[in-house]
């Protein structure tokens, strides 16, 4: 099945890609409802689920909900108390691993 790159999608899309604060798809909706006024939640969270589902963008599971990052190539760190998420290196022993193997 073809994939349809709908205005909405790149929308979504672009908006996640400008952030660094791993947002809810909750978050993106309501970040994005405003200037995309016929943007319903439930194609937020198909457009999300279905990008993390393909290895598009990473899904992280943070309290009760689940947050999004397009941007790869570091980890992530959550505090336990509040739930946040932070950036952060890959170890270099991890990264020297990861070269052994492939």
């Amino acid at each position: 099945m073809q994939k349809r790159n709908t205005a909405q999608k790149k929308a979504i899309f672009s908006e996640l890609l400008s952030r660094c604060d791993h947002p809810s798809a909750t978050r993106l909706y309501e970040d994005l409802k405003e200037r995309y006024p016929n943007l319903s939640r439930a194609t937020v969270y198909r457009v999300l689920n279905a990008a993390a589902d393909e290895g598009e963008i990473l899904r992280i599971h943070a309290g009760t909900e689940d947050h999004f990052d397009g941007r790869g190539g570091h980890c992530h760190i959550i505090c336990t108390k509040c739930d946040h998420i932070y950036d952060a290196p890959f170890p270099e022993n991890v990264l020297d691993d990861l070269a052994k193997v492939s």
